[in-house]
């Protein structure tokens, strides 16, 4: 059964995360949760921002090459504390957007043979750090390197979070459904719910269906834009996003592009919209997002 499959393969220390997420987005497909798949298609091919899940969020030192009349030290760790806080900040903390693929890759390098992973700055950079050197002392270039045991770190929570999730999936199947039962008896849970706390930590739920602790009707909206954003107001997405969301509608239509979350504008808004909920950036929990924003727009488009 798919499910033992990809439990086996998160059970296994040496199993293929790629590989997992590939058969979980093919499990999302048989179970009609489709709405799900965009935490499994930013992980397998990388997030198009800096909107990341926490556990991506990698700590960095600052590192430099100095010079002077004197001698030269190719790898320094340059001092920070003169500068702002947002500036401290933005160097020690990397929202870790590369590909579950690029990880692994450079995690099992890493193992094999040490180096790690750096973060090249900008030449114009160097002149932040010059104020805090001695006369004589020149700042050439400055990277930052990642924390390499909080990139490895990544591969852990991902392959936890999704055995959770179908852990607690196949408990609700049963050991013995096959593939064609899948849907079938998935259809008596909340699969959005159990996805969702189990990936992003979410436990106050609202989403649609039975087991909802708010409910959200959504009406007809085939077509209608006004509609679309009666319902996704109602829900509580705030009025900055809904204006995001007319124009990349708009813009997705004019190219002839149908408004989904996987794909196009829409696609990328949605994303944005779920990486501010997940960051609490935005007063609506990521469960609202996934569900009910989810079907809405396919509801919109006529997307099965």
């Amino acid at each position: 059964m798919l499910l033992n499959d990809i439990i086996d393969i998160l059970s296994s220390t040496s199993g293929s995360l790629t590989d997992a997420l590939l058969k979980t987005k093919v499990l999302l497909h048989k179970i009609g949760r489709k709405d799900l798949v965009t935490w499994v298609n930013n992980e397998l091919k990388g997030y198009p921002d800096d909107n990341v899940p926490d556990y991506r969020i990698v700590s960095t030192e600052v590192h430099g090459q100095l010079t002077s009349i004197a001698w030269q030290v190719r790898n320094y760790l340059l001092p920070i504390q003169h500068l702002t806080p947002n500036q401290q900040k933005s160097l020690t903390r990397y929202p870790m957007t590369s590909s579950l693929q690029i990880i692994e890759e450079s995690v099992k390098h890493y193992r094999e043979k040490g180096g790690g992973m750096v973060r090249n700055l900008p030449t114009e950079a160097t002149a932040a750090f010059q104020k805090a050197m001695q006369a004589g002392v020149t700042v050439i270039s400055a990277w930052c390197e990642l924390n390499m045991q909080s990139v490895e770190n990544i591969l852990a929570e991902v392959r936890s979070r999704l055995l959770d999730f179908v852990l607690e999936l196949r408990d609700v199947v049963g050991t013995e459904a096959d593939e064609a039962q899948l849907e079938q008896k998935t259809a008596s849970v909340d699969a959005g719910k159990l996805f969702n706390t189990a990936i992003y930590g979410s436990g106050n739920t609202v989403v649609l269906g039975s087991h909802s602790t708010q409910t959200v009707t959504i009406t007809n909206a085939k077509g209608d834009i006004e509609a679309l954003v009666s319902v996704l107001a109602k829900a509580g997405i705030p009025d900055d996003e809904l204006s995001k969301l007319r124009v990349v509608i708009a813009e997705d239509e004019q190219n002839g592009l149908t408004p989904v979350v996987s794909e196009g504008k829409t696609g990328r808004w949605f994303v944005k919209l779920l990486g501010r909920a997940v960051n609490k950036t935005v007063d609506v929990s990521v469960d609202l997002v996934s569900s009910v924003v989810a079907k809405t727009l396919a509801d919109y488009s006529g997307a099965p």
